[in-house]
């Protein structure tokens, strides 16, 4: 017999297996000093641990333990305290600077919100553009696709089934490559 696997010992050791197999083990045992030993060994530490006491949680664990997974709400009184402080020293930062500095308040204001009039008119450009834009976006691929969808039914009634899955491998790979290449352009800035 070969030397005992982790296992067998485990299970002789609990007494898994039957009578017949049992006596092979212990002959086996009484030949080989490397698996005494270690079923020895595995014996101990099984002894040990049934020997061990139960461990038992403290009563307030899981509130603990749920209090540092997700800290205790901040009230909406602590959120309008900060939100009073913060506006105050951004208040008091603008009073001290036109008051050092001698500068105009009403000019800056009135130059501060023909900028935010400004700004607001390009970004509604900007976002009309940017939705025309889009919108011939969608034509166009809409357009594109039923092209491609139309082709591609006139092309299977001419080629036979062999040409055809050949073509459509070849496109694949080919679309993987081009977005690989642009993928690879896009995020790492390399030429493609």
């Amino acid at each position: 017999m070969t030397c005992l696997r982790i296992d067998q010992i485990y299970l002789y050791l609990e007494k898994e297996f039957s009578p017949s197999e049992n006596k092979k083990i212990e002959e086996h045992l009484a030949s080989c000093l490397k698996c005494k030993n270690a079923l020895e060994e595995r014996r101990i530490l099984l002894q040990a641990s049934e020997s061990l006491t139960l461990w038992e949680t403290p009563p307030d664990f899981i509130r603990q333990v749920m209090a540092q997974i997700f800290p205790e709400k901040v009230t909406a009184r602590s959120w309008f305290i900060t939100m009073a402080v913060g506006f105050s020293s951004i208040i008091l930062m603008f009073l001290a600077f036109f008051l050092l500095s001698g500068q105009n308040l009403a000019r800056l204001l009135i130059n501060l919100s023909f900028s935010l009039l400004d700004l607001v008119r390009n970004i509604s450009i900007l976002f009309v553009k940017l939705f025309k834009l889009a919108t011939l976006l969608v034509k166009i691929i809409v357009q594109f696709s039923r092209f491609l969808i139309e082709g591609f039914a006139r092309l299977t009634t001419i080629l036979s089934p062999e040409i055809q899955i050949l073509l459509i491998t070849l496109t694949l790979i080919l679309s993987a490559s081009l977005l690989y290449g642009m993928r690879r352009k896009f995020m790492t800035g390399e030429k493609a």
